[in-house]
This record gives structure tokens, C-alpha cells and sequence, in this order.
């Protein structure tokens, strides 16, 4: 029988509410808000690829005001130079045949750091910056080491590297981010309608957190114990991905398991089940092309079926309230109907919280169908 873990309960419903707070204030952007509090909690680099104006850098620089410590931001060009990124050559070094560099106030010293357009960095930065992003360790000219206190480095660009002239060279930086997402401009018509009117978009965060406290989240989320059920999906979850010629590197298949217990730790739980693997769709694919559409569908049939199922009917009301001219009485009607179809189908899901939600969506979409064909008469 499993043993569940004790967890700090004020740091962990700081990152639940925090969690909220974003969520709320940020306009389709639930999963990228998760993906970057679970590297936060696990310590590792998450990678946001999309193109300019869909929110990355609001988000990051609200996380950044949330977390205390030290920080670091650089936005990176073809002309970056090492000395912008790891500091100055120090001068007394090289007075004594030394080559250091004074890292005060660079990413060496950074507890939280958020690297923009992070693939065009160039060679020379890059040798140094994959041991930080690994192995959190920075190197100095002379060969000394240094253990740097970095929690989280965000990483951000426009394209996927293999769409970038120098796709091959950069993919030992691209292996180095366990979670990775393409964050995609706003697609509801209820999303759009309240970016449009609901400007400006604010971020008020009620808390902050300090290092110490990410290292108790860290720490409470390693203890985390599975489930049976949770271990044998993650097995089979492995295995259906080999045949689909899909094989995740043995690191990467490692830190998902502590990245899946980072999430069940961000969900409020201290076990986990099987719904926590949705987050391995963010992780278990090399080629972006490709892979994370057969992964998402592996995952979620094996890890939350009642999840995909909602899903679908989400992306099928979407569709019918697109394509229906409301203005159009026997339209409206023929949506209406459509929807309550849709609210029984979710009906029969159960208490499932995904479900319960999408139902209450429907109906609000039932009712503003209604309002609309009235106000057209």
C-alpha cells in the first residue's frame, strides 16, 4: 500500500492560488501557466515557442515578479555577447594569468532568469550555457566551477530550432528544455471578444515566494508517491509511444517522472493518479513536426480518456457556435438543439471537474443563443 507525503500546505496553496491568479488574468493561457510553475517546482527549463504578441513575455515577467531572489533577463540577438550574459572579464584575473569573470548580476547569480529568442544565441555562449541549464553548475575560464542558484530559466522564440538555419547545431540547447510548448494566439470566440473588451490586460498576483520556499515545493513534490495505476499507465504510456516509433532519451524519460510529481504537487495533491500524466504531452517528443500530436493523443487516451473526450466536445461547441449565423432564427435553433446534445453527452462523463465545467460552458452558450435570437426578432 502506498504512504501519501505530508506536504507544507501554505507553499503549496501559494503556487495553487498563484496558479489561479494567472490563469484568471491571462486569456487562454491555462496551460502554459501550469507548464511554467511544474518546471518551477522541478527545476527545470521550460521552452515557449510562438509568434510575437501572444502573451509569452506578459506571463514570464509575472512570474518573475512573484518569485523573490535574483533575476535575470536578455533578450538574444546574433551579436549577443558572453559578457552581457555571464559578465565581465575580470581585470584582477588577468593581472594574475587568470580568465574569470565578475558574475554579480548576470545568470550566474540569477535565481529565476527568462532567456528571449534563446536560439540565436551564438556558439560561444552557447558551450557555457548548457552546463548551467543541465547540470546548474557555471564554468569559469580557468576552469573552476561554480554551483549557481538558478530555480527556473525560461526559455522563449518565434520558431521550433529545425526551422532555423541552424536547426542541427542547436539541438543539444533544445534537448535541454524538459517541457516545451507552442503557444498559439487566441482561438475562441470567447477568448477574442474579451481580449478585444476587456483591456488593458492586468496581472495582480496576492503573494509572492521566496527561493527557500521553491526549494520546499522542490523537495515535498520529489516525495511524492504513485499510484499503481499511475505507474503502469506511465509504462504503457512508453510503450504504445515505441510503436509509434517515438523514443524519448533515458534523461528525459527520468526527470518526467519528477515533472509529473512537480505537477500533482501544482494540482494540490500528494499522490499521484492518473490525470497528472497529462503533463508528460509537453515532454515526451523530440521532433515538433510530428511528434507532439501522437503524443498528446497516446497520453491522454491511456491517462485521462473522460479528458479527451470533453476535449472534442469543447473544439465541437466551439465549431457550431463559429459557423452559426444567430442572427438567423432557424440557425440559432438548429445550435441550440446541437449544444443540448452536447450538454448530455457531458452529462453522462459525470462528476469528472472538466466535465462539470465544459457543461456549465454549454450552457451559457445555450443561453446566449437564446438571448441573441430574441434580440434579432
Amino acid at each position: 500500500m502506498c504512504q501519501t507525503v505530508e506536504l507544507n500546505q501554505s507553499v503549496q496553496q501559494k503556487f495553487h492560488r498563484t496558479r489561479e491568479e494567472l490563469s484568471s488574468a491571462l486569456v487562454e493561457r491555462d496551460q502554459e501557466v501550469d507548464l511554467l510553475l511544474t518546471s518551477l517546482i522541478c527545476r527545470e527549463n521550460p521552452l515557449l515557442i510562438g509568434p510575437p504578441g501572444t502573451g509569452k513575455s506578459m506571463l514570464v515577467d509575472a512570474l518573475l515578479s512573484w518569485m523573490q531572489g535574483k533575476k535575470f533577463s536578455i533578450l538574444f540577438s546574433k551579436f549577443s555577447m558572453p559578457e552581457e550574459i555571464f559578465g565581465p572579464v575580470s581585470l584582477n584575473g588577468l593581472k594574475n594569468d587568470k580568465f574569470i569573470r565578475i558574475i554579480e548580476g548576470k545568470l550566474p547569480c540569477a535565481d529565476i532568469a527568462f532567456g528571449d529568442e534563446i536560439f540565436n544565441a551564438s556558439s560561444g555562449i552557447l558551450n557555457t550555457l548548457l552546463k548551467i541549464l543541465n547540470e546548474r553548475v557555471y564554468e569559469q575560464g580557468d576552469s573552476s566551477k561554480t554551483k549557481v542558484p538558478l530555480k527556473l530559466f525560461v526559455g522563449a522564440a518565434n520558431q521550433w530550432p529545425h526551422e532555423q538555419e541552424s536547426g542541427k547545431e542547436l539541438s543539444a540547447l533544445f534537448d535541454r528544455f524538459l517541457m516545451r510548448k507552442r503557444v498559439l494566439p487566441i482561438v475562441s470566440k470567447a477568448g477574442r471578444e474579451r481580449l478585444w473588451w476587456n483591456q488593458p490586460c492586468e496581472v495582480k498576483l496576492t503573494s509572492t515566494i521566496s527561493p527557500e520556499e521553491i526549494d520546499t515545493a522542490q523537495s515535498e513534490s520529489a516525495a511524492i508517491t504513485w499510484t499503481a495505476e499511475a505507474k503502469e499507465a506511465f509504462q504503457s504510456i512508453i510503450t504504445q509511444l515505441a510503436k509509434e516509433g517515438i523514443f524519448p532519451g533515458d534523461r528525459r524519460q527520468a526527470k518526467s517522472v519528477k515533472a509529473v510529481q512537480a505537477y500533482c504537487y501544482l494540482e494540490g495533491k500528494n499522490q499521484v493518479e492518473l490525470e497528472h500524466l497529462q503533463v508528460l504531452t509537453s515532454i515526451l517528443w523530440e521532433d515538433p513536426s510530428e511528434q507532439p500530436e501522437k503524443v498528446l493523443q497516446i497520453v491522454l487516451k491511456i491517462a485521462n480518456p473522460t479528458g479527451m473526450k470533453v476535449n472534442s466536445l469543447l473544439i465541437e461547441v466551439e465549431q457550431i457556435c463559429e459557423n452559426a449565423d444567430l442572427k438567423q432564427l432557424a440557425q440559432a435553433a438548429v445550435a441550440a438543439s446541437k449544444l443540448s446534445e452536447i450538454e448530455k453527452q457531458l452529462h453522462v462523463l459525470g462528476n469528472h471537474p472538466k466535465a462539470a465545467i465544459a457543461r456549465k460552458h454549454v450552457r451559457e452558450q445555450i443561453k446566449k443563443i437564446k438571448l441573441d435570437s430574441i434580440e434579432a426578432l
